[in-house]
């Protein structure tokens, strides 16, 4: 069909399609498109889904709107947060069905950008819908009871995002797919902690996994109670088949430990948040030097030198600055009570790599 057969072709469509098509409209406000959308689709025909199964395709102006219609749990309510913009809102549902019922709809794909990364997430409620997971998976890892398994392969789309990653889950009956193009594994989690929040990594319970942990892939994590109410937890990675821990992280509440590369070589250290019986809280790092595991502490000249806090090295264990990573906005913390006082802290934040610590080689001492 040529332009002027498909120019008339539209011409022909009959005057109660149009009026069914413009009474469709205005029974679902959030359709964006009019009646000559819906002739278009008539005369282009419907898209077929992975599986044979056909279906047409809409542009949707508000996701408020559509998420509302649902009447149900639906992540995609997430990307509703301030900083996230949508470029794009689309509803595949099952041709001839009411797109007003949620009965008939097979796929909702937002496509957007958050923190100046493009992203695209489909929201399938069919379970004719087909998964891109067709790749081994790269990573799995846990929000909740939410299992998510996370793909890589490379790309063309761009020079410097040379991979596709796509995470796909599974939550109240939705099968979810969210993708990133980009050259840092650690990006799409950005996105998970978005619509999943942070993940959980099991509370003060053995068994819970993390993953890609200095380059072994998946950590399986052990808890053991070393005093009343305090815990040291043992993070466990695979090696030739035998259980080797790299790690090891300690305090009250927890685990709280991320992974993240933080020299930029593409191998992941771990950074965990820990705390000392007497209250103290320290940040120590894991790294993956050529084979050898080393642990790092924040280096006292550290203080001294780049932030000017002179009495770290002076005043003993009293003056020793609260440590902490905070893994929302990628940054280090260290917050001095020692010259004003418990009432009125000093808190700086820095973010120099692994500048900041001292590393010797982990001694794992056994469960």
């Amino acid at each position: 069909m040529n332009s002027k057969d498909l120019y008339n072709a539209i011409g022909k469509v009959d005057d109660d399609i149009l009026e069914q098509s413009e009474a469709t409209k205005k029974k679902t406000g959030w359709l964006k498109w009019g009646a000559m959308a819906a002739c278009l689709c008539l005369v282009a025909g419907a898209f077929l889904w992975p599986k044979g199964h056909q279906v047409e395709v809409t542009e949707i102006e508000s996701l408020e709107e559509v998420i509302a219609s649902y009447g149900g749990n639906l992540l995609a309510e997430r990307l509703s947060a301030p900083d996230v913009r949508t470029t794009g809102i689309r509803l595949s549902y099952t041709k001839g069905g009411d797109i007003s019922d949620p009965a008939a709809w097979d796929t909702l794909s937002v496509t957007g950008d958050y923190n100046g990364q493009d992203f695209t997430m489909d929201c399938n409620f069919s379970s004719e819908g087909e998964q891109k997971g067709s790749a081994d998976a790269y990573a799995v890892t846990q929000y909740g009871d939410v299992e998510v398994t996370i793909y890589r392969k490379e790309s063309t789309w761009s020079k410097n995002q040379p991979f596709l990653y796509w995470a796909e889950f599974a939550l109240d009956s939705v099968t979810y797919n969210l993708s990133i193009h980009s050259d840092d594994p650690e990006d799409i989690y950005t996105y998970l902690d978005l619509v999943l929040g942070e993940p959980e990594n099991g509370g003060n319970q053995s068994g819970a996994t993390l993953t890609n942990v200095l380059g072994f892939g998946v950590c399986r994590i052990e808890m053991e109670e070393i005093a009343p109410y305090q815990y040291k937890w043992h993070y466990y990675v695979k090696v030739d088949g035998e259980d080797v821990c790299v790690a090891e992280q300690f305090g009250y509440d927890g685990p709280e430990a991320w992974s993240r590369d933080l020299d930029g070589d593409g191998v992941p250290e771990l950074i965990c948040n820990s705390t000392y019986g007497d209250g103290v809280e320290s940040v120590i790092v894991y790294r993956n030097n050529n084979g050898i595991i080393e642990e790092g502490n924040i280096k006292l000249s550290y203080y001294e030198e780049k932030i000017g806090w002179t009495h770290v090295l002076e005043g003993g264990t009293f003056s020793l600055p609260a440590e902490r990573y905070d893994p929302k906005q990628g940054v280090f913390t260290a917050t001095d009570y020692y010259t004003r006082g418990y009432d009125d802290p000093i808190t700086v934040e820095f973010d120099d790599g692994l500048e900041p610590f001292d590393f010797f080689p982990f001694n794992h001492l056994p469960l």
